[in-house]
């Protein structure tokens, strides 16, 4: 589910990209949709954590917490920088008008 998540949180961020000189709204509910996504991203990974912890499954969390602290990390910050120059963007062109 993660990945469906972060998918889509990454397909969402390059529709925004898109569609910034186009439509401004189209645009701002895309970078709104993308870090709704982020969110749901990161809330899966802890909830599958959280199963392996209900299930004792300490092997498992030792192979991969560590690897995905990582991964994720990179992942929120690359998204949220892109998001907030987007939004940067859009304003400063709404501003101008």
């Amino acid at each position: 589910m993660w990945i469906l998540c972060g998918g889509l949180s990454v397909a969402f961020c390059i529709i925004g990209w898109i569609m910034m000189p186009k439509k401004k709204i189209v645009s701002q509910w895309a970078s709104v949709c993308s870090l709704a996504f982020v969110s749901l991203t990161l809330l899966m990974e802890y909830r599958m954590v959280l199963q392996w912890v209900i299930k004792e499954d300490w092997s498992a969390m030792m192979d991969v917490v560590p690897h995905m602290f990582s991964f994720c990390t990179g992942y929120v910050i690359i998204l949220l920088l892109a998001n907030a120059v987007l939004m940067g963007v859009i304003y400063t062109k709404t501003k101008d008008l």
